[in-house]
């Protein structure tokens, strides 16, 4: 009976970092999807951060873009959210 529980105890340990490394891996994907589409929105425009979302199978939450007054740099603000999670990015091709 001992062996059993002990069985059981690593069995439901197991699953908890199965989880955990789930929604790690799923963090770190959404996050490179924010910056994907925070550099395509700054270097191309929105349509084609619209694109770069949307192979990702992600969402567009919020995205910003802002150019100083010459515009001759422009700054995105993105949020997106990929399998439940969220993630910001921020890019400008200013120095």
């Amino acid at each position: 009976i001992l062996m059993m529980g002990v069985l059981a105890l690593s069995f439901s340990w197991m699953l908890g970092l199965v989880t955990v490394q789930q929604k790690l891996t799923t963090s770190m994907s959404a996050q490179t999807v924010a910056d994907a589409v925070a550099l395509a929105a700054v270097e191309s425009g929105e349509p084609l951060a619209q694109e770069v979302v949307e192979l990702n199978d992600a969402l567009i939450i919020s995205l910003t873009l802002t150019e100083n007054v010459d515009q001759s740099v422009i700054t995105a603000i993105v949020v997106i959210e990929l399998d439940g999670v969220q993630a910001q990015a921020t890019a400008s091709n200013g120095p």
